[in-house]
Formats: C-alpha cells, structure tokens, sequence
C-alpha cells in the first residue's frame, strides 16, 4: 500500500495531534459541538480542518496528484459513495445525513493516503488518555473548588436544560447525575463508545516502545471508563479485559489486580454504585433498557419493510422515542449495501486469522455492543479506524502489490 505521507518532523507531529483533538472536539456527539459551539458552526469548523489538512496534503504532494487520483483507494471512496447516496436518490429523501455519513467516511480513506491505521491510533489513543484523566480530574477534583464557591468557571446549558460547568477540556454537570463523567461527549453513554475504541486500539494496534506506557493507559482509560458509570461501557471493558486475560496471557498481572480492586471496592460506594449500574438496572427494568429494546425491535420492523434502500431518514430517527442502534438504524436507514459496508469495515479491523476465532469473535461483540447503545452513524469516529483498516488491509487482497 503506497503512503503520502507528510514531512517527518515535530511540527508535522504537533499539527496532526491538532487535527485530531478538534475532530474530537467538533464531533457531533461532543458537547461542545451541541451546547457550547453550536452545531451548525461545528460542523463548518469540522469541514474546514478537513479542508485545510486536504490543502496541506496536496501541496505536499503536488508531483503526485496524478497517481493520487488513480490510486486504488478512489474505489473505496467510489463505493461509499454509491451505497450511502443512491438510497438518498431512490428514496427522493433530500436528508444531508446521506451526505455528513459520506463524509465520515471519505475522511478515513483520506487519512490512509498519509497516516498507518496503527499511527492514527496512537494519536488517537494518547489524545483520549490526556483527556480522560483530565475529565477524572475535573469531575471529582476541579469541581470541588467550584461547588465551593472558591472559583468560577463558563456555566452553559444543553439541549434539555440541564447546567455544566465548561473546564474547557471537560465538561462537568452541576446537579444532574452529578457522580458521572462526560469527558467533551454529550453524555456517558457516547463517552463509553470512544473509550472502549481507545482500549481495543490500544491493546491491538498501538506498538509502545516499553510495557509500562501500555499499562498506563490501560488505567488511565480503565478508571475513565468506571468513572461514566455507563453499563454498556463497563460491560464491554469487563469482557475485554476477559479475551486480553486470555488472549495476551496475562494471567498473573490480572489475578493480582483483579483481587485487589475487589477487596478495595467492596468497602466503599463506589463498588454499589457499579453493582448498581450492571445489575440493578437490568434487575429493576430502567428505562434506558426499556428503550433500547424498543429501538431495536423497532429498527428490524422497519428494515424488514425496506431491507434494500431502507426507509427515508426521518422516518427511522422518530419512530421511536430513543434510536439508540447504530447498526440497525443503518440496516433500517440505509438498507442493507451500506450496512454490510459498515460490518465489512469493522470486521476488517478487529479479524485476524493468527488468532482464536473466539477471541476475532468476541473483540467483534464488545465493539458492537459499543456504539449500538448511541446513534453515532453520522459522527466520524465510527467510521474512521474501521475504513482505515478496510482500505489498509483489505485493498491488499484483492489487488496484490
């Protein structure tokens, strides 16, 4: 697979680890862009980083524009964009959802033409560790002296009216669920999702030079994780930690930490508090399960109706009260081409075939598990590891180089 790449130097280093921070930043699921920002002007702000690496890009490397364009990567773009638009052209659904879906994943297969699946992934993985154990910090340390009234700091309000105090790289409720860490993410049912990305990658495809910046932020994510008090996210780290146990052999280095923070945890609240979040709400049937399972039976019904092109967009987003599947909304949304390119992309990223099937298998559900609790279809980090790896890897073995 031929690389672009940019100059290897530290301001190439610092603006690439730019770019990724704003794209965190001005995501759609991300606070800022739905409460502080603005979305619109997010969303602008968003085009125009991509815009501006894509100039950057070119100017780089004018000499091979032609061999660009020609590049087998352009198939991968052609595709996307055939199975995300001509649903939008059949339908006469006139929705640019089609259109920011698309740009999630032009996006990646441009990021391949200069950055490694496993480059993206270091950026992306020290990125969110900087930020989850500031978002820990925030949440149960900064905020203290805020409740106090020792200092201020920007107060705003979401869409539902609720208050956060703006740490400018954190967010941080001021009454509701309080005990709960948003990160920048619009809630912590979102924040899991990128968390759980960051582990996967982190354990799979980011090369440290030495074991302990491995384990550092595995905890540091790991603690970020528990800090959301998101069930789904939990869970997904609880399995994960399951196939790694298993998978990377790290049987001593789990015993000790596992019994350890079991007898830790049992003598405070905090050990209720997940007991809680992983048991009692399912034992109790809370309404979050209630209407995830409403949205997926609901999401089936629909693509069962239109299992092709699906159903116009408006039609699956309000059908019930709380759309919280990603997979199915695109089964159901966009039918079934363009849901089997978002499976292909997954599975190109978790598969290896010098692995355990349980284990391909298993990575494959936690991931699943992830982001079919949120509707993340249009946000770009769905998307980006994923078609990173599809163009990365599987381009390869269709057309040998």
């Amino acid at each position: 697979m031929t690389h672009y790449p940019f100059p290897d130097s530290r301001g190439t280093k610092i603006a690439l680890a730019a770019f990724f921070t704003a794209m965190l930043f001005l995501a759609r699921d991300s606070m800022f862009t739905t409460a502080v920002i603005g979305f619109e002007k997010a969303q602008f702000l968003m085009l125009g980083v991509i815009c501006l690496l894509g100039v950057a890009f070119l100017i780089v490397n004018r000499r091979n524009l032609l061999q660009i364009l020609k590049d087998r990567r352009m198939i991968v773009a052609g595709i996307a964009a055939a199975v995300l638009l001509l649903p939008m052209l059949v339908k006469r659904d006139w929705q640019l959802m089609y259109f920011s879906v698309l740009l999630c994943l032009l996006t990646a297969v441009f990021l391949s033409y200069f950055l490694t699946l496993r480059d993206a992934a270091k950026y992306y993985v020290v990125i969110m560790s900087v930020l989850g154990a500031y978002s820990v910090l925030a949440a149960y340390i900064l905020r203290i002296g805020v409740d106090s009234g020792a200092y201020a700091v920007p107060v705003f309000r979401n869409s539902m009216g609720f208050e956060f105090h703006n740490f400018f790289l954190s967010i941080v409720p001021d009454t509701y669920v309080k005990n709960r860490n948003f990160g920048i993410f619009r809630e912590p049912g979102v924040y899991q999702f990128f968390l759980i990305t960051a582990l996967y990658l982190n354990n799979y495809e980011v090369e440290w030079k030495k074991p302990w910046q491995l384990w550092l932020v595995n905890g540091i994510l790991a603690v970020t994780m528990v800090s959301t008090f998101a069930t789904g996210g939990v869970a997904e780290m609880g399995l994960l930690a399951v196939v790694l146990f298993f998978d990377k052999k790290w049987y001593r280095e789990f015993r000790r930490v596992l019994f350890r923070s079991v007898s830790i945890a049992r003598k405070n609240a905090l050990y209720w508090e997940i007991y809680d979040m992983a048991i009692g709400k399912f034992a109790n049937g809370r309404d979050s399960s209630v209407e995830r399972m409403d949205a997926i039976m609901t999401d089936i019904s629909i693509f069962l109706h239109h299992p092709i092109f699906g159903a116009k967009i408006a039609e699956v987003l309000y059908a019930t009260a709380n759309n919280t599947t990603s997979t199915l909304i695109l089964f159901s949304a966009f039918g079934i081409p363009a849901a089997l390119l978002h499976i292909a992309c997954w599975v190109a990223l978790v598969w290896r075939n010098e692995r355990k099937i349980w284990v391909n298998l298993a990575l494959v559900v936690i991931l699943f598990m992830s982001f079919n609790t949120q509707n993340l279809i249009a946000d770009v980090f769905l998307w980006l590891f994923p078609v990173m790896a599809l163009v990365e890897r599987g381009l390869p073995l269709i057309w040998k180089e």
